[in-house]
């Protein structure tokens, strides 16, 4: 059968599976097996485990269950408030004080931990309540620390990045070090729409006016040296080259433990929710990937990556629209898939017409990162939208969420467009440090 009628059948498979409501895994891999079946017959079956084993039985994917393990350990500490509490005191008086707060604190707890519904969720259980007995808006409210939770996704540690960086093979220790500039850059976006709105809108954004003294706010900081001293201990082993980022995900699983221990928030019922939450994501991410890394197979003996690149080539048309095109699919995915999936299905197809134009694969990485980012914010399965109606007040509705989150979506857009125009904000750091 032609190669075309094939490839365009297993795609249409795969998103009749999903518009009927199958799992992303099970519908990548069915679509998977029946593309094996067209392109090999029965005998290709035998291939299926071997290439599932191969690309699985990996070091650095160890690093994803630790990280997960870490992050709930964290999530379960406490320590969130702590961290929104300093932010909050050394924002204090500035326009949409609170709301930039917000935003540096989901900014710290990225840094801890490397999943974006963990930080929207444990920042906005207590900041979205608070800013809302201060009189914000309730969609500015929620707006804020739903885009700001996806910051996980860009600053190390991040899942995201881990993923992209075994099916990519890019060095995961350049990603993280790519990943710092475009996150610092992200962040100072969005805490500098809020200060304009909150000269602007004084009404929905309103300035704190309590009393903070620098004893007060240096009194905060020292509340958060754990955390502080735990981003040192995983980020300084990778960039000190004395650990990989999978040993220095057990390091901050060590170290967050010992925290959790330290504040008194573990006990047995805490541990055995944290190992069954840590499980249970840890599965739905290695299935979706051993899917993938099927689907990818099917795409790769179709030789359909290489004609795309091919094909590229030969347009006429400038590298900007290209890009374009690409990262219009990427958002359009985003739109209605999960992070993972995104980046396990589209990496294969996209990045070697990214690399047929003579960008960098490291580039691409954390650009992908940020478009993926914008997408756990926007309907209709972003999920930090989801998780930010479930950690909010009965009177906060999901359009609520949705109407405060699209003006962030834009200034993340900007924020893209900025290191998609200038590659060399994103490489300059990893190569001055390699």
């Amino acid at each position: 059968m032609d190669p075309v009628a094939i490839t365009l059948i297993i795609i249409g498979i795969f998103l009749v599976l999903l518009f009927l409501g199958m799992p992303v895994f099970g519908a990548l891999g069915t679509a998977s097996v029946v593309g094996i079946l067209l392109v090999q017959g029965g005998r290709g079956l035998g291939a299926v485990p071997g290439v599932i084993y191969d690309r699985l039985a990996v070091f650095p994917l160890v690093a994803v269950p630790l990280f997960i393990l870490m992050g709930e350990i964290i999530f379960h500490s406490g320590i969130g408030s702590n961290i929104f509490t300093a932010t909050n005191r050394w924002c204090n008086r500035l326009p949409g004080s609170m709301g930039m707060a917000s935003v540096a604190a989901c900014a710290i707890f990225s840094a801890l931990c490397g999943v974006s519904v963990a930080g929207a969720a444990t920042i906005g259980s207590f900041a979205i309540p608070e800013m809302l007995r201060r009189g914000y808006d309730k969609s500015l409210a929620t707006g804020c620390v739903a885009a700001s939770g996806g910051l996980a996704l860009l600053i190390p540690p991040s899942v995201a990045l881990i993923l992209y960086g075994v099916v990519g093979d890019e060095s995961v220790g350049k990603l993280f070090i790519a990943g710092i500039v475009p996150g610092i850059v992200l962040a100072a976006l969005m805490m500098g729409y809020i200060f304009v709105v909150g000269i602007v809108r004084p009404d929905i954004a309103p300035r704190t006016t309590d009393t903070v003294t620098w004893a007060m706010r240096f009194s905060a900081l020292f509340q958060i040296w754990p955390a502080v001293l735990l981003i040192v201990l995983v980020l300084g082993s990778i960039y000190k080259g004395i650990a990989t980022p999978t040993e220095a995900a057990s390091v901050g699983c060590i170290g967050a433990l010992i925290l959790a221990w330290f504040k008194k928030k573990l006990s047995w019922r805490t541990m055995r929710t944290i190992l069954r939450s840590t499980i249970s994501t840890s599965a739905m991410i290695m299935l979706i990937f051993a899917s993938a890394l099927l689907f990818g197979y099917v795409l790769t003996r179709l030789q359909v990556p290489q004609e795309l690149a091919s094909f590229v080539a030969t347009l006429d048309v400038p590298n900007w629209a290209i890009l374009f095109c690409i990262f219009a699919l990427i958002y359009i995915m985003g739109m209605f898939m999960d992070v993972v999936s995104v980046i396990l299905i589209s990496t294969p197809i996209l990045l070697p017409i990214v690399l047929q134009m003579g960008y960098s694969s490291l580039w691409f990485g954390i650009v992908m990162a940020i478009a993926c980012e914008i997408g756990t914010e926007t309907p209709p399965v972003g999920l930090n939208l989801f998780v930010i109606k479930g950690v909010s007040p009965p009177s906060v509705t999901l359009m609520d969420v949705i109407r405060g989150a699209i003006p962030f979506a834009l200034v993340e857009t900007v924020g893209l467009i900025i290191f998609i125009v200038f590659p060399g904000l994103v490489l300059w750091l990893p190569n001055l440090v390699h």
